[in-house]
């Protein structure tokens, strides 16, 4: 049975801006099978669209340390990041996953374990949640389950 861990980071809504990523090292397969995403900022009539997509390099960005949802796990093997300064590089044609949310809104996508978004056993490689479009600058927060 695989590990699972939670990564969530936050960050300004802006078209093309990743909020948050998972990135893989080369003996594990991530896999997103949940995943939360919604703003607590002074509601407003702003629209968000964004992507799941998967990358090849994980740019730069703030660490998140996954946290295991069984405490006796060991470490996660993968990566999380937010607050990107640097964006990942996008897989050309890499839709896993693409919704459209009002900040007044909560989005949650979820399927079972097996089923997940997977990303490949290769160092730097990972999946992101990224913005597309956004009307408004509000600060959106995320939370990622994923499985290794």
């Amino acid at each position: 049975m695989q590990r699972r861990y939670t990564i969530s980071g936050d960050q300004n809504a802006a078209a093309t801006i990743t909020i948050l990523g998972v990135t893989s090292a080369a003996t594990i397969r991530p896999s997103v099978y949940f995943m939360t995403v919604g703003s607590a900022a002074t509601p407003a009539d702003q629209a968000s669209s964004f992507k799941f997509l998967r990358f090849t390099a994980a740019g730069t960005s703030t660490a998140f340390t996954p946290i295991a949802h069984d405490p006796a796990d060991p470490a996660a093997l993968g990566a999380g990041g937010y607050n990107h300064t640097v964006e990942p590089t996008y897989t050309a044609s890499s839709d896993l996953l693409h919704f459209s949310l009002n900040q007044q809104n909560t989005y949650k996508w979820e399927t079972l374990p097996q089923y997940g978004l997977k990303a490949p056993a290769t160092a730097a490689n990972g999946i992101g949640l990224r913005f597309i479009v956004a009307t408004g600058t509000a600060l959106h927060e995320a939370s990622i389950f994923y499985g290794e």
